[in-house]
């Protein structure tokens, strides 16, 4: 037994040393799977389309690499690249998400792409103008109510696809504070449309002028 130890003790430690450096050399290279999200790019989006669909904004890809291959840092620059250039009328299209839409770093390999496709509805682009609606955080101070109201612009111009902006039938201000104000009041307010997928056409900001008045008090009995 003594023998079997003490033979060929160089060869020995040295192969052990040589199979340890192989372990490490595998395990280091073993990849591994994960799940991770990246965002959707859109290119030659149509001039005179609209998506009224809601566009996707991230897709998740099942992928394997090493593990240094999936660190934050090196993914950075992974997305999902969809090309519109052949969308030319109005109409549903369905597009594919696959390797060849991927912009993924030297290493990554893609299994699958979740979902695997994405379906868009696109319209011809559409603007008209709405009327703007005053909205108040607050009633009157007691004794007082509003004698006049005005907001300039009156309408706002909304673009954004047909049947969209179609419904759509007015752009609010931002709610205003009526606390203090016993006379004649002037703001500058943004004002918003409900919709996401339209939107206003030049600047936001209305001016808005609202007059109060003190309401009479009935005279006391005697």
């Amino acid at each position: 037994m003594k023998r079997l130890v003490t033979e060929n003790v160089g060869m020995k430690l040295l192969s052990l040393a040589l199979a340890g450096l192989l372990w490490v050399a595998i395990v280091g290279e073993q990849e591994l799977s994960s799940s991770v999200s990246v965002p959707v790019e859109y290119k030659n989006f149509p001039k005179s389309l609209e998506a009224s669909s809601e566009m996707v904004s991230r897709v998740n890809l099942l992928v394997h690499a090493p593990p240094e291959k999936l660190e934050a840092g090196n993914l950075a620059g992974a997305a999902l690249v969809v090309d519109l250039t052949e969308v030319t009328r109005p109409g549903e299209r369905t597009f594919n998400l696959d390797r060849q839409s991927l912009r993924l770093p030297q290493g990554v390999t893609l299994e699958r792409v979740i979902p695997s496709q994405i379906r868009l509805r696109f319209e011809q682009r559409t603007a008209r103008d709405v009327p703007v609606i005053i909205r108040y955080a607050n009633t009157p101070m007691p004794g007082y109510r509003i004698l006049k109201q005005e907001v300039y612009p009156e309408v706002l111009r909304v673009v954004g696809p047909q049947s969209r902006v179609e419904e759509l039938q007015s752009a609010e201000t931002d709610p205003i504070d009526l606390s203090g104000v016993l006379s004649e009041a002037e703001l500058r307010v943004n004002t918003f449309v409900a919709d996401g997928q339209v939107r206003i056409e030049g600047p936001s900001l209305v001016r808005v002028r609202i007059i109060m008045e003190r309401i009479a008090q009935p005279a006391l009995e005697q």
